[in-house]
């Protein structure tokens, strides 16, 4: 069966690792993949922005499909634009308890929630974008196929046998699956840093003699 749509990676997955009696333990397989992808994994097609307006005790949600912030910005009517610095637990207390005053520079995360400090004014009302990595849309009985596996059917393919490996124990084929799923995550990730690049065509510059 093809590699492009969930049932059919289940049953490659189950025909390469030639254990039919793994069958009904592959979508959890699938699911171990995609997890694994997600901490390793960064690409253009996971970058994603999320609009809003910052509440009255300067809070913003977390998105539910939130893995990293690439940048957290402010923008208002008279403050214009402020990027968020990120800082950990213990230096935001210390910031909290310096009693920090005026334009708000930093944030954090507390309780599943953005915590900006100092925090922004409601009048006038600021506004925020979250630039961010988002997960990898999970694949399901419902949700049969998504960018990934249409771009990198291997990538999943690979990454679901490995989630196998408490199953296949000294299965000497795991070490080459392995070399090829982490080879496949560099050259994505490379692929998409080139991708943001702006690239420039070489003109040839003919010159004339008198």
């Amino acid at each position: 069966m093809a590699l492009d749509s969930y049932s059919g990676l289940q049953t490659s997955a189950a025909n390469w690792m030639n254990r039919q009696d793994l069958a009904a333990q592959v979508p959890d397989f699938v699911t171990l993949g995609e997890a694994h992808m997600n901490r390793k994994l960064r690409t253009l097609q996971m970058e994603f922005r999320a609009f809003g307006v910052s509440s009255d005790d300067g809070t913003v949600p977390v998105p539910g499909d939130w893995l990293e912030t690439r940048t957290f910005r402010l923008t208002g009517p008279t403050a214009g634009q402020q990027i968020l610095e990120y800082v950990g637990e213990e230096e935001w207390d210390q910031l909290e308890a310096s009693g920090l005053t005026g334009t708000s520079r930093y944030y954090t995360i507390i309780n599943g929630e953005f915590q900006i400090l100092p925090a922004p004014p409601t009048d006038p009302v600021m506004n925020y974008t979250l630039r961010y990595y988002g997960m990898i849309p999970a694949l399901s009985d419902t949700n049969t196929t998504n960018w990934l596996l249409a771009k990198s059917p291997d990538l999943y393919l690979y990454s679901t046998l490995l989630a196998a490996e408490a199953y296949l124990k000294d299965d000497d084929r795991l070490p080459i699956w392995k070399s090829i799923r982490d080879e496949i995550i560099q050259d994505m990730t490379l692929e998409s840093e080139r991708a943001k690049r702006p690239t420039t065509r070489l003109r040839t510059v003919r010159s004339t003699y008198g």
